[in-house]
């Protein structure tokens, strides 16, 4: 009888603990749902197609139920982004895609147009990052990646790079403080992930597209493993490369939120959002707080009308002028650089272009200017061409082709080089 009291007791002690284990669990349950884990969703796109498709106010509301603390968004083009961020400033942190429609991916680090397209816009918004961009090996050091590198450093930008480790080791190389999101971490193993981390401290790695992490809400060992060495480097992404995947965003943050609550609580946050945020909320908050962009037209040089001392060309016809003013007196041979003054409506220019041919000689330069965006207001653009090397005297042409998303524009002036 005294035994069988006993097993009552432990009995009725086991019952009472699985209860209270019970509504223990049920508790954080519901405080889980009430209450679910803040996500910064480091890659969003909101291209042209997607615009058509879902109109900004919705995109805004599908991010907040899904309790997203920001969205990093870029997009093909640019004006989807700037949707966004016009409609909702506390959620939207703007990145620049350097591609103009959908298909630039595998030509844009050989294009021309696309540099420039992205100088004009830097001139023209405010962004933290450049990307997400596609890039592979070698191709990291051609001009234009190049390019891309200078401008994060001057512009104080965050590359974007859907890359291999080889091209993320190309584009950390020509820079000592250029910083690194990688897109999808490279698709690599977390082992490999480790060890690019390891080796490079300008360098995080994203998680979009990446449905081997935390299959079926749990997570193998090795990404356990891959979090708790690189606590501070790894951030989450959605990767709305298509239309219809905006719509994928809060479920995509539901199912991450599964396999974190299975991370410490300080990882698990880290992982998150604060990842994210202690990398890119610095960057943009210096970054739209700038005053380096879209200057007013007040500076000498920028104006499209000549007076009776100007020495400057003028070209024009019913949509542009164009005023080229040398910084110093042209001469033979010897390397000038010249403000180019566009006025019109230059918010919708793509690519500007000038040449220098002698049409009576059949030839031009035996030099390309570099083209760089100097100002941009919404109707005056000044741009500076570096390098212009006329090598003989005579009759001379300005060649200026500009260009948007319907066509281009050619305008041509006649000048004498003695």
């Amino acid at each position: 009888m005294f035994s069988m009291n006993i097993s009552i007791v432990i009995i009725r002690r086991i019952a009472l603990s699985a209860g209270v284990w019970f509504l223990m669990a049920y508790a954080t349950s519901a405080a889980q749902a009430a209450n679910p884990l803040p996500i910064a969703d480091a890659h969003v796109h909101y291209s042209h197609d997607s615009v058509e498709m879902t109109p900004p106010e919705r995109v805004i509301e599908i991010m907040r139920s899904a309790n997203l603390k920001f969205a990093l968004v870029s997009s093909s083009d640019d004006n989807g982004t700037q949707l966004l961020s016009d409609l909702a400033p506390e959620l939207i942190v703007p990145g620049l895609r350097p591609y103009r429609r959908r298909g630039e991916m595998r030509t844009w680090f050989t294009d021309k147009g696309a540099l420039e397209y992205v100088e004009t816009l830097l001139a023209k918004n405010k962004y933290a990052s450049i990307g997400e961009f596609h890039l592979y090996g070698k191709d990291a050091e051609l001009k234009i990646p190049k390019r891309i590198v200078e401008l994060a450093e001057e512009y104080n930008l965050i590359l974007h790079a859907h890359s291999d480790a080889d091209a993320v080791e190309r584009l950390l190389a020509q820079s000592e403080t250029v910083r690194v999101i990688w897109a999808h971490s490279g698709f690599d193993s977390p082992e490999a992930i480790s060890e690019m981390l390891t080796k490079h401290d300008r360098l995080w790695a994203d998680l979009a597209f990446r449905s081997d992490v935390g299959s079926g809400g749990s997570l193998s060992q090795d990404w356990r493993q891959l979090f708790a060495d690189h606590p501070d480097r790894m951030m989450l992404g959605t990767d709305t490369y298509t239309p219809e995947r905006m719509y994928f965003i809060p479920e995509h943050a539901a199912g991450a939120r599964e396999w974190l609550n299975t991370l410490p609580a300080n990882l698990a946050e880290n992982v998150a959002w604060k990842n994210a945020f202690d990398l890119i909320m610095p960057v943009w908050n210096k970054n739209r707080s700038s005053d380096k962009v879209a200057v007013k037209s007040s500076t000498p040089g920028d104006s499209c009308e000549l007076n009776a001392q100007d020495t400057a060309v003028l070209l024009k016809n019913e949509q542009f002028k164009v005023v080229l003013r040398s910084q110093s007196t042209l001469k033979v041979s010897e390397p000038a650089t010249v403000l180019a003054t566009v006025c019109g409506d230059v918010t919708q220019i793509t690519a500007f272009n000038v040449d220098a041919t002698m049409p009576a000689h059949g030839h031009g330069t035996n030099y390309t200017p570099k083209v760089s965006v100097e100002q941009l207001t919404d109707n005056t653009a000044i741009y500076k061409l570096d390098g212009i090397v006329l090598h003989m005297p005579g009759t001379w042409q300005w060649q200026v082709e500009i260009s948007d998303n319907d066509g281009s524009e050619s305008l041509t002036q006649d000048f004498v080089l003695e």
